[in-house]
């Protein structure tokens, strides 16, 4: 069978300076290009983390901070992105300095541990700067424990490269005109109140003791869909819908492939995983443009509403649970009761 254009595509993607210079070629300018590749990485880092941010400020006011996953009140790993298209050397080692000790500076003064620090960069280093990389961030990681990483452009566009960054790539680099902004993931600060949902019970059910990144996947869908209705947008509730009937033919699959080997239980190990990650790098429906987190939200929704389930006995699961009716989810009231700009 002949590959799909989509295929093809990846398998002839560009080398780094090729790749990457086609954004400040789209963008008309460096520093064009320089927000569209900070955006661009904060877009990877959430395909494994959902929670990835950005923070902004005048005059440097964001703590030297591009990207970064956690608290700013507690402890945080940060991306620092910097469009070097050409790493030639003293220019590009001293913003690499100057940023590292800023946000190592407003850690301090603000109680903030910074975990762990990468460095992304479009560029392929010359044998000669990478070796001062590697002595740089190893003094720096002996003085101040932060575990340094350099994302430079070979490891970028490997990343790229992988099937869930399939709508990264089209996105950033394969545009025709101007496409719309990515759907916000709204989340809950305390997901404890979503404690008798039935996709919680389900998870339970299945053997999962940690339910909370469950919970805020769900909210994220939950909210969407909320959304979506109260806005009168037919076209996205359609283009949801949809999604929903791939992620329930994913499911299914992988339910009916486990089935004859339950344990005594009823459980089906990797279940969920490989659910969650299919659905994860499901396409987007036409006319919705969605993060990893609401792809995998739709499938714990699924669960909510009695139409999936992680055991074999999911059904009785389901009708004996004490929780709101399906179709009623207790998530209804959140949606409702969150302000319109959701941190």
């Amino acid at each position: 069978m002949a590959d799909a254009p989509w295929m093809v595509a990846m398998t002839m993607l560009p080398v780094p300076p090729v790749l990457f210079g086609r954004l400040q070629y789209e963008a008309g300018t460096e520093s064009g290009a320089r927000e569209v590749f900070q955006t661009l990485i904060t877009d990877l880092v959430a395909l494994q983390h959902p929670a990835a941010n950005e923070v902004a400020g005048p005059g440097g006011g964001d703590w030297g901070i591009d990207t970064y996953v956690g608290r700013l009140d507690d402890s945080v790993v940060v991306w620092q992105s910097k469009f070097f298209l050409n790493w030639k050397g003293d220019d590009q080692r001293d913003q690499v300095r100057r940023s590292f000790n800023q946000l190592m500076g407003k850690a301090q003064a603000n109680g903030l541990t910074v975990d762990a620090w990468t460095l992304c960069v479009p560029c392929v280093l010359s044998p000669d700067e990478q070796k001062w990389f590697d002595g740089w961030s190893a003094g720096r990681r002996r003085k101040t424990g932060v575990q340094i990483v350099l994302w430079n452009g070979v490891r970028i566009r490997r990343m790229l490269m992988k099937p869930d960054a399939e709508d990264l790539y089209r996105a950033y680099f394969l545009r025709e005109g101007t496409y719309a902004p990515y759907e916000e993931v709204k989340t809950l600060d305390d997901v404890s109140s979503l404690g008798k949902a039935l996709f919680v019970r389900q998870l339970e059910e299945a053997g999962h003791v940690e339910t909370d990144a469950a919970r805020g996947l769900f909210f994220a869908a939950e909210a969407l869909a909320r959304d979506l209705a109260a806005a009168g947008n037919r076209a996205g509730v359609n283009a949801l819908n949809e999604l929903h009937l791939e992620v329930q033919s994913l499911w299914e699959a992988q339910f009916n492939a486990r089935a004859p080997k339950v344990d005594t239980d009823g459980r089906m190990a990797g279940l969920v995983d490989d659910v969650l990650r299919e659905a994860g790098q499901c396409s987007d429906p036409d006319g919705l443009r969605l993060r990893p987190a609401h792809r995998k939200g739709v499938a714990h929704r699924l669960v909510e509403n009695a139409r999936a389930g992680w055991v074999l006995h999911w059904r009785d699961v389901a009708a004996g649970h004490q929780g709101p009716p399906a179709g009623e989810s207790i998530a209804a009231h959140l949606v409702a009761e969150q302000p319109e700009e959701v941190s």
